[in-house]
């Protein structure tokens, strides 16, 4: 079993380093799955509703996956499901109402590279993956750095953002965006609201994805963790 040490860590820059130790995972498993318990509320642009969901997501560490099964409420009753996930390196989204019609059936390179993105982001939750190899590291300054995954021939990377503490703050990224008939590469961000602790490591609770769109951010999820579990 391998573990979260000081000499795993020591390659990384420091602002993940302390952020390791700040958040307990000195001294940890490096978990080969982990399952987080969802809740919050989505919505597809500005002027829709925004709808409540719960979510299970299980993710797969080596190689980089996951599934996010969710179910949504309209008028207080569970009518839709959204399945979102990253699988033998290709992303997808589906999403159904009333168990009959699917509203959306995405796929594709834009998908595979926004998949790959939120397992990145979403690494937030079992930190200890930062000190393998399966993530790539530069610095950038004293609260942030880098972070690059390559599966096949694609490679994304992202800033993450952490305060002088250690926390995880923020995540931030060019992902391609459904606009209208076309994807376009728009900045996309993640900042945490809260933490708390999970198995005795202190992660990020709740937080809200945010696109940048030309005519002005974009809140499109807000979301809290309700359990997370790991398997080594």
């Amino acid at each position: 079993m391998a573990l979260v040490d000081e000499e795993r860590i020591a390659r990384l820059p420091e602002p993940v380093q302390r952020s390791l130790r700040w958040c307990g995972a000195i001294g940890e498993p490096i978990p080969t799955a982990v399952i987080v318990r969802q809740e919050g509320r989505i919505r597809s642009s500005r002027d829709a509703r925004w709808l409540p969901f719960k979510a299970v997501e299980e993710y797969s560490v080596d190689p980089p996956e996951f599934v996010w099964n969710a179910s949504l409420k309209i008028a207080g009753l569970t009518l839709g499901r959204a399945r979102d996930s990253l699988v033998a390196g290709r992303g997808s989204m589906k999403v159904r109402l009333l168990g009959a019609f699917t509203v959306v059936d995405a796929a594709g390179p834009e998908m595979d590279q926004g998949t790959l993105l939120r397992w990145l982001n979403e690494t937030m939750w079992f930190p200890a993956v930062w000190a393998t190899d399966a993530i790539g590291w530069q610095p950038i300054d004293g609260t942030s750095a880098l972070g690059s995954i390559t599966i096949g021939d694609l490679t994304v990377q992202a800033e993450f953002v952490f305060d002088d503490v250690g926390r995880f703050v923020d995540f931030r990224a060019d992902r391609y965006y459904a606009d209208g008939t076309e994807f376009v590469l728009r900045p996309w961000s993640t900042p945490i609201d809260s933490h708390a602790s999970f198995g005795g490591l202190e992660l990020p609770a709740s937080g809200h994805g945010v696109w940048a769109l030309p005519d002005g951010d974009f809140e499109y999820v807000q979301i809290r963790a309700t359990d997370i579990s790991y398997t080594a």
